[in-house]
């Protein structure tokens, strides 16, 4: 460092005596000179930033959501006629990412038309929220808490889907497990296409080197990045496979079959996510458990986040007991009907209203649920 220091001292030293030397007129040329190249440099770097937020604005062009001026949304009463309920399926603790929600389903019923519908709705629709652009499934995780993050995970698919969310029911990894496997005993899912997926992460298996050595590691990771990388691991990771048909499935096998990503797409998943709320839906009523609904709610309080409670509950059990036979109305929101993929000005894969308006998506979901 002192080196450096007389080093630098002796250059800018020299600098001065040449600088002094110079006559008045080299002296005012001198500093015309730097003066423009300085302005260049200024105009240039506004051109590049006017550019890149022309570019971000091109890549997030979802419509606005306003949350702060979002109307509220009344509780139910008797003379409701319809309700919409929020279901989010998260992580929760000891998951990379554990706030963001994995499954966002929206369960519609219309007591007027005898109606009921699961809606869902993909975990990368890209929502511009009060200025901010972020995916739909970081609602939870960009709240203070679980509970304004259903709030806000309501009035975001509200928004989405035009239509009033009233409730919100909230479980994590662990909830489900114990839900399908404890207290419904196992259930039932009627599996309509094949899921082969060798890539299936073991829980407790993320740092596991597969016996490879520091150095190859290293290499590995000089070579490879993403999934790619991942790839290179095949300790962590379990083949899944099931076939079309009625499979019986315990908690862990539940979870397994709603997140599996690589046997097919993220839309994919949000149809084997309904099968297993159906087939919960199913176990339910078999059981019995509406029969005694403050022993089951109390019950499903050990597994879940909801923002019902006993009262509206009750008030909406003759309403459950109508629709017990009631096969829903399926909606999977996708690049086949409403929404186009792309990416963020940050480079995060995203799905986007094709339109560009929020109305797109109403008229699609009203018009399948006419049919």
């Amino acid at each position: 460092m002192v080196i450096w220091g007389t080093i630098r001292h002796i250059v800018l030293k020299t600098m001065q005596n040449i600088y002094s030397n110079w006559p008045p007129l080299l002296k005012k040329i001198w500093w015309l000179i730097l003066a423009l190249v300085l302005a260049g440099s200024i105009s240039v770097t506004m051109v590049i930033k006017g550019q890149q937020s022309s570019v971000a604005a091109n890549l997030d062009p979802s419509p606005e959501i306003n949350l702060a001026v979002a109307a509220p949304i009344p509780p139910i009463d008797k003379n409701t006629k319809q309700v919409g309920v929020l279901l989010a399926g998260y992580g929760g603790p000891g998951h990379s990412g554990g706030m963001l929600a994995d499954v966002i389903q929206v369960l519609w019923i219309d007591m007027e038309k005898s109606q009921v519908a699961l809606i869902s709705i993909p975990r990368d629709l890209w929502v511009n929220t009060n200025g901010q652009g972020t995916k739909i499934n970081a609602g939870l995780a960009n709240s203070s808490g679980l509970a304004e993050g259903m709030d806000t995970m309501k009035q975001l698919a509200s928004i989405v889907t035009g239509l009033p969310i009233s409730y919100a029911v909230a479980i994590d990894f662990v909830g489900l497990q114990r839900l399908v496997g404890e207290t419904l005993k196992g259930i039932e899912v009627s599996v309509t296409s094949r899921l082969d997926d060798p890539w299936y992460p073991i829980t407790g298996e993320e740092l596991n080197t597969c016996g490879l050595t520091s150095e190859e590691v290293a290499s590995l990771s000089a070579q490879f990045s993403g999934f790619e990388l991942e790839k290179q691991f095949p300790c962590r990771y379990e083949h899944l496979s099931f076939e079309p048909g009625k499979i019986k499935m315990e908690g862990g096998e539940a979870l397994k079959y709603v997140r599996s990503r690589h046997g097919s797409s993220d839309f994919d998943r949000s149809r084997r996510q309904q099968e297993v709320l159906l087939a919960m839906k199913n176990r339910i009523v078999s059981l019995g458990m509406l029969d005694d609904l403050a022993k089951f709610f109390e019950s499903l309080q050990r597994t879940i986040s909801t923002d019902f409670d006993l009262q509206t509950l009750e008030l909406l059990l003759p309403v459950f007991n109508s629709f017990q036979d009631t096969t829903p109305v399926s909606i999977v929101l996708s690049t086949d009907n409403v929404f186009s993929s792309g990416r963020s000005s940050s480079g995060q894969s995203i799905l986007q209203p094709k339109s560009g308006s929020w109305q797109e998506v109403h008229q699609f979901i009203q018009d399948k649920l006419a049919n």
